[in-house]
């Protein structure tokens, strides 16, 4: 099975990466295989043809089918695979979920059983949403508790839904959506700056959700992480 890609995108296509793997480890094509990789459709991986990769890869064999999926980060391949487990959640349908919302905010969302938020993400109607809390809620608690869960440590518990409650209105869930794309928007530019997707995803979500007062457009967030990058 394969597990772990390093290679340079030659073509680049609506959610999939062809990952070629230079024989040797240098940059011929003389030799090179070549991989194609299902990819989550979001920002991250919307400008990486003709650069360096490092995807995080499950193997899907079905019968005569065997499909690659790949993610930046471990975090995005370990939120994959727990929502494999859920009944009727198959592989398109998990990429799906990943490619809709920051992997913080699902894991979140699952953990507080907010239903509500989990149906505005694409891929998941309101029957799917009842079965991944039912499902997932519990398990997927004790894994972030004990430190199991990729490389994500930038959730605070309760935050944006208990704000939400307290101020009885939409504010902080919009506040929430808001900071998400700017983390997404900050991740795209700073891989097109040359820095690696798997280094940055953590050092984002921990700092837009420590930045007080919270950075207000993506420009304030990026700057913050080049000072801590350099």
């Amino acid at each position: 099975m394969i597990g772990y890609l390093r290679g340079k995108v030659q073509e680049q296509a609506e959610g999939r990466l062809l990952v070629v793997i230079p024989a040797g480890g240098s940059d011929e094509t003389a030799g090179a295989v070549g991989y194609s990789v299902t990819v989550p459709q979001s920002a991250a991986y919307g400008l990486v043809q003709g650069k360096w990769v490092e995807l995080f890869v499950y193997t899907h064999v079905r019968e005569d089918v065997l499909d690659l999926y790949g993610f930046f980060s471990r975090t995005e391949k370990d939120l994959f695979l727990t929502l494999l487990s859920v009944t009727g959640i198959g592989p398109k349908g998990a990429i799906g979920i990943v490619s809709g919302a920051e992997p913080s905010q699902v894991i979140q969302a699952i953990i507080e059983r907010d239903k509500d938020f989990l149906t505005r993400v694409p891929g998941i109607g309101k029957k799917t949403a009842e079965r991944v809390v039912l499902e997932l809620a519990d398990p997927l608690k004790k894994k972030v508790d004990a430190g199991l869960f990729g490389d994500w440590n930038a959730v605070q518990p309760s935050s944006r839904r208990a704000s939400a409650a307290a101020s009885g209105d939409r504010d902080s869930t919009s506040h929430a959506g808001a900071l998400g794309q700017m983390v997404r928007d900050a991740k795209t530019a700073l891989v097109g700056l040359g820095y690696r997707e798997q280094d940055i995803a953590s050092l984002l979500n921990r700092l837009a959700a420590e930045m007080n007062p919270p950075p207000s457009k993506v420009e304030d967030l990026i700057r913050v992480a080049l000072r801590q990058l350099a």
